[in-house]
């Protein structure tokens, strides 16, 4: 019984961990992401940009 009651209690610290502080961590990095696409898409454009003025 004892193992049972232990093992309920690490289950709700573990669901604690993983809602307190992985998903929002994803969701961060996620954000993160999507920013970093938007800004390598306007580097792309520049470079696109600068190349044909070379050529």
């Amino acid at each position: 019984m004892k193992k049972i009651i232990i093992s309920i209690a690490m289950f709700a610290i573990a669901m604690a961990l993983l809602v307190a502080v992985i998903v929002p961590l994803a969701n961060h990095g996620r954000e993160n992401g999507i920013k970093v696409e938007g800004q390598l898409d306007t580097v792309d454009s520049q470079i696109n940009t600068l190349s044909g003025t070379i050529r």
